[in-house]
């Protein structure tokens, strides 16, 4: 092998770099080692179930839409549909900047709407803060937690009484499980699968664990006191990672139930898809450069899981390990050329630096894609050859972040509307 002789041929600048290569994947496999235990942990465990709730809370649920006159009707339906007491329950609407029926809509199937205009204060954080704040001063009736969700969603029928076991063990955030509404290309299928690897080999292993875990986008409560104190003021373009990533820093351990399930309607074009990524990649950066050091001083003081992972997780390490890998690839063919190595060799050798990689990473987003598959090819409403066929398309879906990562290191982002176009009642999904 042309890579083997050349590691043992190496003269002094290739000994060193080679060193540098050995520490920097050591101290990344080190930083990532708990995601590959949080793998097999999920899956040989079954999720965490939680005792039956001595109480039924009061509950609001939140719903931020623009323009959503498509979708919005059949998840107030189908959160008013559910086997919780109906007394305990109010949908408010906040119509953000919209020029359709979505208000309308929304006041037909009994949710409570405000309307807000505001073009440039734009996004679902700020409308959230918009109508929490109207709720507070003129619906406080006694609501202990707020439901996020977005207007394409649908809950299941026991969705509030499975969160109202975890509000009542005394979790102020949980998170729940997000099944999908159309797994239909290897777009929506790459999306999805990205979530159902999220619930399954993060969320499920931290509550093994007994670990905090994170919110992302929909689908999970709040506590009123803990809203009451502050307000929503997390306003970057990923608002939910960094109100987990202040809970996580203020001691609130976030739960996770995989019993109350969510259906979330993805891209289903390349344009629509990276749009929505851009916007992640740049909060996660927004997030990882503002509170980095406060995450560092932290775990100086004591060691913090739920800070540290979530620290990782906003992290742009895949972005400096790429960077590494083309100066570490640039010094090795310096290197080899120093050596006197033949143009033959030399195209070996690059071919043998570049195939490795790209071959372990896609390897290992196969092998996530299938253990995904694995766990809930019983659920997902797509044929089991598609499913598999999508588990070697996920890694091309996967690849399009560290591009979009760089991107987002430079490029001003702006909040970007996602259609949703799936018209489906919840009968008609989980059935």
């Amino acid at each position: 092998m042309i890579l083997t002789n050349f590691i043992v041929k190496q003269n002094t600048f290739g000994t060193i770099i080679s060193i540098i290569n050995l520490i920097f994947t050591i101290v990344v496999f080190l930083i990532y080692f708990h995601q590959m235990l949080y793998s097999f942990i999920g899956l040989i465990t079954r999720p965490r179930k939680f005792a039956d709730a001595k109480v039924n809370h009061k509950y609001a649920y939140l719903i931020s839409a623009h323009n959503e006159e498509i979708v919005i009707e059949n998840l107030i339906h189908s959160i008013y549909a559910q086997d919780y007491p109906k007394e305990l329950m109010q949908v408010f609407v906040v119509a953000d900047n919209c020029n359709d029926k979505t208000a309308l809509l929304a006041k037909k199937a009994g949710a409570i709407v405000y309307e807000r205009f505001d073009e440039e204060k734009r996004g679902k954080s700020y409308a959230l803060d918009f109508l929490l704040n109207k709720i507070f001063r003129e619906h406080d009736n006694g609501y202990e937690a707020f439901f996020i969700f977005d207007a394409d969603n649908l809950v299941s029928k026991n969705y509030t009484t499975e969160m109202n076991k975890v509000f009542d063990a005394g979790y102020k955030v949980s998170t729940s499980f997000r099944d999908t509404k159309n797994f239909e290309n290897w777009i929506s299928a790459g999306a999805s699968m990205a979530f159902y690897r999220e619930c399954l080999l993060i969320h499920q292993s931290r509550s093994i664990f007994d670990i905090g875990t994170f919110v992302s986008g929909t689908g999970f409560f709040i506590s009123a006191d803990l809203l009451k104190e502050t307000g929503w003021v997390c306003h970057t373009m990923t608002e939910d990672i960094e109100f987990s990533l202040k809970c996580s820093l203020e001691g609130i351990k976030i739960g996770y139930c995989a019993d109350a399930v969510f259906y979330d309607e993805q891209p289903t074009t390349l344009k629509s898809s990276l749009n929505q990524r851009l916007r992640w990649c740049k909060g996660m950066h927004q997030i990882f450069f503002r509170d980095a050091k406060k995450v560092i001083k932290k775990n100086f003081k004591g060691f913090n899981a739920e800070s540290f992972e979530l620290c990782v997780h906003v992290s742009p390490i895949p972005l400096i390990t790429t960077l590494w890998f083309v100066i570490y690839s640039i010094s090795t063919f310096i290197n080899a050329s120093f050596l006197e190595y033949s143009s033959a060799e030399f195209f070996k050798l690059a071919i043998q630096l570049f195939s490795s990689l790209g071959m372990t990473f896609f390897g290992l987003l196969v092998i996530n894609a299938f253990i995904v598959i694995l766990k809930y090819h019983k659920n997902i409403r797509c044929p089991l050859y598609k499913q598999i066929f999508y588990c070697f398309t996920f890694p091309i879906y996967m690849f399009f972040y560290l591009p979009l990562s760089f991107m987002a290191l430079f490029k001003k982002v702006q909040w970007v509307k996602v259609p949703h176009t799936i018209n489906r009642k919840i009968d008609e999904i989980s059935s």
